[in-house]
């Protein structure tokens, strides 16, 4: 099976009066109707641990291109009424779409139960962007993939021409496209290995990795737990 390259990511927090209506909606409508678009592979959606947004929802397609493609516009454009009365329930929505960088480790068998997301900006110099894919690629993921727990590491970057598209479904959500260029993701089996010693020495034990952590700029660190997981009719 071909690895997807694309990543949509959309962050929410629900009206706390609106949840059981929204995640019914998102069962049993949205996330079947978004991976049956040619191109998507899967949706999982995810419940925050931490002092963050409620929900993180994510789909991987083929390429970030599926998200300008026509069939999902017009899913994007044709917002069935359901649709239009859960998305006006979304409080701070973020949404960013992304391709794929850098990854180690494999899809697990069977979906891990926990994720974390770190989301950041590359050193302001010239060549940072460069440079945070590099490491990423040939030290950091290896390192922290290779920690008990963690299934697979992955490495985004946004694509915000893609991410800025404006449709009909968009303007009733209002989600901002987000700030930060890269998004990592890690796939785990339990929700505090970050917080681990082995967790701290990959991701800060060599030289360059202890630059790196401490040169990165707007980071966000995000931790939550699977809640559903839906996959493409042939695709798992």
């Amino acid at each position: 099976m071909t690895r997807p390259q694309g990543l949509l990511a959309i962050w929410a927090n629900i009206d706390a009066d609106y949840t059981l209506d929204f995640v019914q909606w998102h069962n049993c409508e949205h996330i079947p109707e978004r991976v049956n678009i040619p191109g998507f592979h899967v949706g999982h959606r995810y419940r925050a641990f931490d002092d963050t947004r409620d929900f993180f929802m994510v789909y991987e397609t083929d390429t970030a291109e599926v998200m300008q493609s026509e069939p999902y516009l017009h899913s994007q454009n044709h917002p069935t009424p359901w649709t239009r009365q859960s998305v006006s329930h979304f409080r701070d929505p973020l949404r960013t779409i992304y391709t794929l960088v850098a990854q180690t480790g494999d899809q697990p068998a069977l979906d891990a139960p926990y994720l974390l997301l770190v989301r950041s900006n590359p050193p302001g110099r010239s060549d940072g962007a460069d440079e945070v894919m590099q490491w990423y690629e040939t030290e950091h993921l290896p390192r922290l993939g290779a920690v008990e727990g963690v299934h697979r590491a992955r490495l985004y970057r946004a694509e915000l021409e893609i991410s800025n598209i404006m449709t009909a479904e968009r303007q009733v959500h209002g989600a901002a496209s987000g700030s930060q260029q890269f998004l990592a993701m890690y796939e785990m089996s339990a929700p505090d290995i970050p917080h681990s010693g082995a967790w701290r020495e990959a991701a800060r034990g060599t030289n360059w990795s202890a630059e790196m952590v401490a040169a990165l700029q707007n980071v966000e660190r995000e931790r939550y737990w699977l809640d559903f997981a839906l996959w493409a009719p042939g695709r798992q």
